[in-house]
């Protein structure tokens, strides 16, 4: 076992990794000691051993006592010189050296002790080089390797100039994420994978391994050193069968871990009234449960999909055909404009005046009731908000699939003759609207509204867009101006299309309406639960269930098992997790469906994409990432700035002034984000899954709207 407090970190593990069998290049160690001789000394003793390895080139790198541990691995703060002739390594070494003396490095060992070795190796000449990562650094998989590859020398790599190629590698399945210089292949990705694990395995911690493949195709291992700051291992199991998915309906509008309170109350009571409107509208029987929380984030069923459940829900679904054949006709792409006129009337003429009417009621009473009747109007609110909800769910549903089918024929019948996307033909409405104080960041009501008012729209910026978006339809129509079918077909999808867009935004921007005088019901419960001192605190109350809460209202007891402070602890350690965008499996029928959704709507392959999505709002901007996670960050992002968030809701709408562009993890071509991003001209790509952990603040980045990517600018 090598002597690390001589040799170095590095040093002694490579040294350990060389008797354990790892093909390693040949090299020689300058201890910490040696170090402290005469430079002539130092000079000799390196030309010596340099002359023993061979005529070299050499690789002089540093090997400090502090760096490579399991605690902190300070990469990349001393000297690393490359391509050094052995005449010339003793001055590399001085480079190496003097660099343990610069400033930075005071930052990092503030005793001052800054102690290295250094190491001189044999130079590889690498046909490809790389980082290979034995667990996922975005979201913590420990089954999952992550393989970075440049063609040659993987300095640049490593120095973070390049972002090279990347691969995912799951037991034998190698998916290449990205692919700009096509230095390994899939069967190269596979051995470096299972170097890795093995030494990882060997060392019992996820490793960071520098490699590199020579031109006779041998695998070299550079560097091997522990993760760190590696997210928790946790599991994303889903506790229930069946395919479940944050990226749809409800989890369009969550961004966060769910508190007890939200999810077990006005979640679980919006999903149960949506799905009991469907089953008496279509037919549709959704199995239980209706989402699964795990590790403290909402996942809502796909299981409606499944085979099974169709088919138990058919016999229901053809009466339903037959008696009501207008309203069925919503749930198909393809006859979903008959539906249209009957949910809008209904939401028109009875929802939307029923619910504003009882939200103004509530308003009124809501602090005169006494706090044992505030139950009664929450529960009668969020009866409410599911009812709402499902008629947002209807119109946009709707809007989506005729959406969908603009975007096909566009593709099919004008992409080629006019370039572009159908997008620029549903943008440039209406100037967006003041959110209002009922808007909301996530529909988690222990968010209070965002105070924040819209910055005026950008009037001729706007009527730009009004001009690009007609211009765009005239072309349309010369183009098929021959073709009297396929132009009467596109005047019909075009105007489909159009009807909905201002009804989408006016929805959604309403639904949240009952928010605050629900918050400030269960804030006065909350109030006289701390009164009695059964939580410290008046918005504990969010982070009890909506059991223990009536029942601690009635009097009984907060079992021993309630521990309030432990919740809040355990919700921001979730918030820090990456979750996917679906637990479970997806039956094969699902998955082929939801994988080519980005398509059907343009999305464009790139093998040079960091990340990519659903294509949202048309255009390009590049730019500096500013990710933002929620309201107290609103204030960092600066005029001219890629936004990167969770997912936007209506509080979000006055960063769009600001932004040069929008990327989200979540959310469709019917969500917030593309929306309001069309009306402000800004591109969007949505739905990319884990842009929030891929992209940091500072990276350039240019956002391509039409293609659904997220490139290195």
């Amino acid at each position: 076992m090598a002597d690390a407090a001589q040799v170095g970190g590095k040093a002694a593990s490579l040294g350990d990794l060389m008797a354990a069998g790892v093909r390693v290049p040949e090299g020689l160690v300058l201890t910490a000691d040696a170090v402290e001789m005469s430079a002539n000394e130092r000079g000799a003793l390196l030309r010596a051993g340099a002359a023993d390895l061979g005529s070299g080139p050499f690789a002089v790198r540093s090997s400090g006592v502090s760096e490579d541990g399991a605690e902190h691995s300070f990469a990349g703060i001393y000297e690393t010189v490359l391509d050094v002739a052995a005449d010339d390594v003793p001055e590399a070494s001085d480079r190496v050296l003097a660099s343990a003396r610069a400033a930075r490095v005071a930052q990092y060992e503030p005793s001052g002790a800054g102690k290295i070795a250094v190491i001189v190796q044999r130079m590889v000449a690498p046909a490809a080089a790389g980082v290979a990562l034995t667990a996922d650094p975005v979201n913590g998989d420990r089954s999952t390797s992550v393989i970075t590859a440049v063609r040659g020398v993987g300095d640049r790599l490593v120095s973070g100039n390049a972002f090279g190629d990347e691969w995912a590698i799951r037991g034998r399945e190698a998916t290449a994420r990205r692919l700009p210089e096509h230095a390994i292949d899939k069967r190269q990705a596979l051995a470096v994978a299972r170097e890795a694990q093995r030494i990882a395995t060997a060392r019992g911690t996820p490793q960071d391994i520098e490699w590199a493949i020579d031109a006779d195709g041998a695998l070299w291992i550079l560097q091997a050193r522990p993760m760190t700051a590696l997210p928790p291992d946790v599991s994303w199991a889903s506790p229930a069968p069946g395919a479940y998915t944050r990226t749809y309906r409800f989890g369009e509008w969550i961004s966060e871990p769910v508190t007890p309170l939200f999810e077990s109350w006005l979640l679980s009571a919006m999903e149960v009234r949506l799905h009991g409107l469907l089953k008496r509208w279509l037919g549709q029987r959704a199995p239980l449960p209706h989402h699964v929380v795990v590790n403290g984030w909402y996942f809502y069923s796909l299981n409606w999909f499944s085979p099974g459940s169709m088919l138990r829900s058919l016999p229901s679904i053809l009466a339903h055909v037959v008696r009501d054949p207008r309203r069925v006709a919503g749930v198909l792409p393809q006859t979903v404009r008959f539906a249209v006129p009957i949910m809008e009337r209904e939401w028109r003429e009875d929802v939307q005046p029923r619910y504003r009417a009882a939200v103004a009621a509530a308003e009124e009473r809501v602090e005169e009731l006494a706090v044992s009747e505030l139950r009664e109007l929450i529960d009668e609110l969020a009866d409410l908000a599911g009812e709402y909800f499902t008629r947002v769910a209807g119109l946009t549903g709707a809007a989506y699939k005729l959406e969908l089918n603009l975007a096909q024929f566009y593709r099919k019948h004008l992409a080629l003759a006019l370039g572009g996307s159908h997008l620029t033909l549903v943008s440039g409405f209406e100037p967006p609207a003041d959110p209002g104080r009922h808007a909301v960041v996530s529909l988690d009501w222990w968010h209070a509204a965002a105070p924040l008012s819209a910055a005026p729209a950008n009037e001729p910026k706007h009527a730009r867009l009004v001009e690009t978006r007609q211009a765009a339809e005239a072309a349309a129509l010369v183009a098929l101006a021959n073709s009297p079918s396929k132009l009467r077909a596109f005047q019909r999808l075009l105007v489909d299309a159009q009807r909905l867009v201002p009804i989408r935004e006016e929805q959604t921007g309403e639904l949240t309406i009952a928010w605050p005088v629900m918050r400030r019901a269960v804030l006065r419960i909350g109030e006289a639960l701390a009164e009695r001192e059964v939580i410290h605190e008046a918005d504990d109350v969010f982070f009890l269930t909506r059991t223990e809460a009536l029942a601690a209202l009635e009097g009984t007891p907060l079992p021993a098992t309630v521990d309030v402070a432990r919740r809040r602890a355990i919700r921001e350690e979730q918030a820090r997790l990456v979750p996917p965008p679906i637990v479970g499996s997806l039956n094969r029928q699902l998955k082929a469906w939801w994988d080519s959704q980005p398509r059907q709507f343009g999305a464009k392959r790139s093998e040079t994409a960091i990340v990519s999505g659903a294509p949202a709002s048309p255009g390009r901007a590049s730019g500096p990432v500013r990710v933002i996670r929620g309201p107290d960050e609103f204030d960092q992002l600066k005029p001219g700035e890629i936004l990167v968030a969770p997912l936007t809701a209506p509080a979000w709408t006055p960063l769009f002034s600001r932004a040069a562009a929008v990327v989200t993890d979540v959310g469709s071509v019917a969500a917030h984000a593309s929306i309001i991003a069309r009306e402000y001209g800004i591109p969007a790509v949505v739905g990319c899954g884990d842009a929030t952990a891929r992209l940091r603040t500072g990276m350039r980045v240019t956002v391509d709207g039409s293609a659904g990517t997220v490139e290195p600018e």
